[in-house]
Parts: structure tokens; sequence; C-alpha cells
């Protein structure tokens, strides 16, 4: 049976078709060159005999290296090791630190940490995480003109002659007043729909056991390796009254902390191997902690603390909620076996794919290869806010000294400027896609693209 090809179009094409109207595609490719450690730091004392070198990392590397985070020792001189690689879609996201006030809503309680996120790396520290960009291109001309707010590129128009620096053809405002009754009629007016991202993964062991002394030369391992892809839950704002002037006041819950909220277990308990300073039968045995995965430039594993600190400011939007403060973080003692097979937090984070795999039979040790495919969906219209404007100045009236009493200052209009705004309004979070690797050095290499339609 021979199909047409509108047998295999999408509803949505179907009716785009029948209506003749075009609408504009594009496949944004995902960063593909990562920073790279090529030299490990030397710790050492600062003198002459032991001299601290400091890590030697380079830019524009083809492949990404993971960490190594964290080593324990298992008997008979064998050590078991936990490596760590993670990829950030979208840009860099960065933590921030906001004052907690106590009760009486001036004096200062603590510092709350916001860090849903995992510090990215630069051009002068690897931390073992990686933008993936792949979101949003300013400077990319068409996806530029996909937008209804954007002022098109003239190199995209039938134009011909000299200057055509006026020439746009738009329907869009040109003041800021008109951009937002335009946005509040029609939230989606400025929107492009976001499909999939779609990525490959090119995952290879790189140890070498004739250079590694914590690998035996005669082991047959292929190293396990698993690889979790996950978003930070938002918070839900409410809105609430203040009971003796009416005045609206919005309340959420912190954003969570990557280094101590990541994963949580019933099984971990504080009388465990979580922490070696609490026996298993002390009065705090029981108790269960959220925990993170070791931080890959102090490689200190942490856990919060078991007592909570709670927002007692009423005028504060997080009151009543567990406060993430800045010295909760206390060292826990699980090994790489225990942070493997950790559950994800799923009070504070969505999971949309967790696995677990071993690298290819066809080789041992290093050389070991996987190719690991992987779609993140999004499937959503995403709307913008619009173009960015210039300062709102006053009007000054031409002749002040008639009559200043009665003189009333007007402000202008904004001006929408060229600039748009490119960061989504309704996309909640960015997801992270990371693996974990156990008794092996990974190296990845990352290939993709995110499909985005002109709405």
């Amino acid at each position: 049976m021979v199909l047409h090809k509108f047998d295999a179009m999408s509803f949505r094409d179907k009716v785009l078709d029948a209506l003749n109207i075009t609408k504009q595609n594009i496949n944004l490719p995902v960063e593909t060159k990562f920073c790279v450690t090529t030299t490990d730091a030397v710790i050492g004392t600062g003198t002459a005999d032991s001299p601290e070198i400091p890590a030697v990392v380079v830019a524009g590397k083809p492949y990404a290296l993971s960490k190594r985070v964290l080593t324990k020792e298992i008997g008979n001189n064998h050590q078991r090791t936990l490596d760590v690689l993670g990829f950030q879609v979208g840009e860099a996201m960065h933590g921030r630190t906001v004052q907690v006030n106590k009760a009486d809503t001036t004096t200062k309680l603590c510092d709350a940490i916001e860090h849903p996120y995992p510090l990215c790396s630069t051009d002068t520290n690897d931390t073992g995480f990686h933008a993936l960009k792949g979101m949003y291109e300013p400077a990319n001309k068409k996806l530029k003109s996909m937008r209804k707010s954007a002022i098109h590129s003239t190199d995209l128009e039938g134009t011909y002659g000299g200057s055509v620096a006026d020439h746009v053809h738009t329907e869009w405002p040109s003041k800021l007043s008109e951009q937002l009754k335009l946005l509040n009629e029609d939230p989606y007016a400025d929107s492009l729909y976001y499909h999939d991202m779609k990525l490959r993964f090119m995952i290879t062991g790189v140890d070498n056991p004739d250079t590694n002394t914590l690998i035996p030369k005669a082991s047959n391992h292929r190293g396990l390796v698993r690889m979790v892809i996950l978003r930070p839950l938002s918070r839900r704002a409410r809105l609430r009254h203040e009971g003796a002037t009416g005045t609206p006041l919005a309340n959420y819950g912190y954003m969570p902390y990557w280094d101590t909220d990541l994963f949580y277990s019933k099984k971990r308990m504080l009388g465990g191997a979580i922490d070696e300073l609490h026996e298993e039968d002390g009065a705090l045995a029981d108790v269960v902690v959220s925990y993170g995965l070791p931080n890959t430039t102090t490689r200190k594993p942490a856990r919060r603390r078991k007592d909570e600190v709670l927002n007692q400011n009423s005028k504060d939007v997080h009151f009543g909620h567990v406060v993430p403060y800045d010295t909760m973080a206390i060292t826990h003692d699980l090994s790489p076996f225990a942070m493997m097979t950790s559950p994800i937090n799923r009070k504070d984070y969505a999971v949309i794919a967790d696995k677990s795999f071993h690298l290819d039979v066809q080789h041992h040790g290093v050389g070991s290869q996987r190719v690991e495919n992987v779609t993140i969906p999004f499937r959503m219209k995403a709307r913008f806010g619009g173009r960015n404007a210039n300062g709102q100045q006053p009007f000054e009236p031409a002749d002040t000294t008639t009559d200043p009493i009665t003189v009333e200052t007007v402000f202008a209009d904004a001006d929408l400027l060229e600039t748009t705004l490119d960061e989504p309004l309704n996309m909640p979070s960015k997801a992270v896609i990371m693996f974990m690797s156990m008794d092996q050095k990974l190296s990845v290499e990352v290939e993709g693209y995110t499909s985005i339609s002109e709405c």
C-alpha cells in the first residue's frame, strides 16, 4: 500500500495546508564544545618543596570529561570510585542568596540559598556540568524572524536598493504601553512552539588500567553508568490577604538546593551509613534527611541538618516555609555504590528518565563505548514578553513659569528597542542530564538540536 504524504501529516499540518498557511520551522543545534580539565590541580602546602599547582582548564574541546568526586576503600587494596558528568539544557542557570529576617521583620536570621541547578563550567573552571544551550539564540536571523514581536532582518526580505534600515513589515506596536495592552489581551501574541530536544551521547570509558593504579590490570569491568534526566519543580504560588489591612500577599516555597536536596530515601537514616557520628540505637537513628552529590569543586558530599528553620517573617513571600539556610549542609559518608542507587528526591525534582547500563561488551575498561539517544519533550507553546523598552522620561512643559502650581508633569510613553526579551515566561524550569559512573572515567561527545516552530 502506497501512502500519500498527506496521510503522514499531523492534524496541525493538515489544517495549515488546507488554509494555505506557511509556518517556519528551525532545528536549533546544541552546544558541542566544552571546557575540560587537562591537568588536575596539585594540593600542596605552598612551600618550595610542596607547591600548589592549579588545574589546567582548556575551552573548546569537542568532548566533556567526567569529574571524579568520591573514592572509597572496599578492601584487598581495591578502591571504588564515583565520577559525575552533567549537562544543563539552555543557558547556565545561577542560584541566589537572600536574607531571611526574624519574626520582627527587621533583624537578620540567616541567609537562604536557592540553587536548584548544578554550577556550570566556565572558561577557567571545569565543574563537571556544562550548559547545553539549544533553547534560544538571539543572533539567529531565522529564529528571530519567527517571532511576532521581532524586527525582522532585511536579509530575509525581497528588497532591493539603498538603505532599508526603516523597511520593516510588522504589526507589532512600537510603544511599550501598546505592547503591554496587546500581551494582556493575548498572552501568546509573541510565542514559539517548542517540540522536542533530541540528543545523542557517545559515551566512552577512558580509564586506562596501565596508568591508573586504582584499577587492577586484570580487571574485567565495563563500568556501571546511571543516566538521570530531571528538572527542578517550581513552587506553587498562593495568594493570601493580610488580616489587618486586606493587602494581597503572594506566598510560595523556596526552590531546592542542588547540593543537599537531590536525593531522598527512607532507607538512608542517620543511624546508617549516611552519618558515621550517629549510632544505630541512638535517639536520632531513624531520622531521614535529603542529601546530594559530592561537590565537584570541594568533593565534599552534603546532607541537610535534621533541624529545620521556618520563615516566621509574615511580610516575606516565603512566610511559613522551610528555609534552605546557608549553614544547613553537613558532610555525609555514603559510598559510591550508595550514591549510584539513591532515589531522586521527587518532592523537589521531576524525573524525566532514570536508567542504569553497562558500556559495551566488546571492550573492557578503556575503550568501552555506548551510544545513548535522548529525547526531552517540551510540546508546548512558549510565550515571550515582546521587546525591550527605553527608559521612561517625563515631558517638561514648554513654559513652567506661567503657572508652576497647576502645571502637571506628564510621563511619555517608552519606545520599544530592537532587542527582544528572549526568556520564555511559562517554561518553569530547565532539564539536567546527569551521568554517574562507578569505577570508570567517562568522555562524552554530544550532538543534537531543538525543534521549534512558528506559531
